[in-house]
């Protein structure tokens, strides 16, 4: 069951639909789309995901003509809209002229551009821009009828649970404070006598990267710990713009329950206005269906038995 939207059609009921990316096609075909959808019953679709570059395919440059079009067009049709952040992978302008914004692997790889979630979500400039982007969305549609939920950035932390650069070092030393009121008790906690791990100030203390032996255990739950709050407040900032600007429209995130073990989702439901979770299996995978079915059950646990939405499925 989708709640009711902001908009005067609003969605209520069994919601059917699926990720929708016109940007991707030509006009005609955006044109045959809408009638497609009408024949088969749908009544919501998510919208702008991977639009970022389309949006603004220069820096301050806008278009948002294509996306007006496609939302008035789906309101005609009577089919409600999940509205996304356009967050899900940042242009390629950016990511150019900003290169310290893409993320670090544990090794010192940096991934580069060409594929998704080509950022660093505890790097200050790259929040800077996905806030701008999420508000001026969020500004443009907030009255449209169309609009039924806002779908947040997309899948967070299902390519990137875990980054190690510069910015993540100087969040993880501020996140340490907050949980740990001196370095005894961190060392204490840590168990740093072993191997001379010993920590003298909390800026001493790094992301666990490789070593040449094993990284410290408890090191490495605490950085755990710290990328799921991270990710967390990455989506928290979002939805508090969106709250902020249209107050009476639900907010979402898709979550990956059935292969994202990178996140605590007990944590993240508290803070979801609705549940969602993607789940992607195989038809004749026996084992893959019964991970489908334990999906589901730990997707409604996260929501503590609120219904919740199936966003993608294979």
């Amino acid at each position: 069951g989708v709640p009711n939207g902001g908009g005067p059609v609003g969605l209520q009921g069994l919601g059917y639909g699926a990720d929708y990316n016109p940007e991707q096609g030509p006009q005609i075909t955006r044109l045959e789309d809408i009638d497609l959808m009408t024949e088969a019953g749908v009544n919501i679709v998510s919208v702008a995901i991977f639009a970022w570059g389309t949006i603004e395919p220069k820096e301050g440059m806008y278009d948002f003509d294509w996306l007006d079009e496609v939302m008035d067009r789906l309101h005609a049709a009577g089919i409600s809209a999940s509205l996304a952040t356009a967050t899900a992978s940042p242009p390629t302008w950016l990511t150019s002229a900003h290169p310290e914004i893409l993320p670090v692997t544990e090794d010192g790889t940096v991934l580069s551009q060409g594929g998704r979630q080509s950022y660093a979500v505890t790097h200050p400039l790259f929040l800077d821009y996905a806030m701008k982007m999420t508000r001026l969305i969020a500004e443009r549609y907030k009255n449209h009828p169309a609009l039924a939920i806002w779908h947040v950035d997309n899948e967070i932390g299902c390519h990137v649970p875990r980054d190690y650069p510069a910015a993540a070092a100087a969040a993880f030393q501020v996140w340490r404070t907050q949980n740990y009121s001196t370095n005894d008790a961190l060392n204490e906690a840590w168990g740093t006598a072993f191997w001379s791990q010993k920590y003298s100030t909390f800026e001493d203390i790094l992301p666990p990267r490789i070593a040449p032996t094993y990284a410290n255990p408890s090191q490495k739950l605490d950085f755990d710990r710290f990328s799921s709050d991270a990710l967390l407040s990455y989506y928290n900032q979002m939805r508090d713009i969106l709250r902020e600007v249209t107050p009476n429209i639900p907010s979402t995130t898709n979550f990956m329950c059935s292969n994202a073990k990178g996140m605590d989702y007990y944590a993240w439901g508290k803070e979801m206005d609705i549940i969602s979770n993607d789940h992607y299996t195989v038809a004749n995978d026996a084992e893959r269906q019964i991970d489908l079915a334990f999906s589901a059950d730990l997707t409604r646990g996260t929501g503590d038995g609120r219904p919740w939405i199936l966003m993608e499925h294979s």
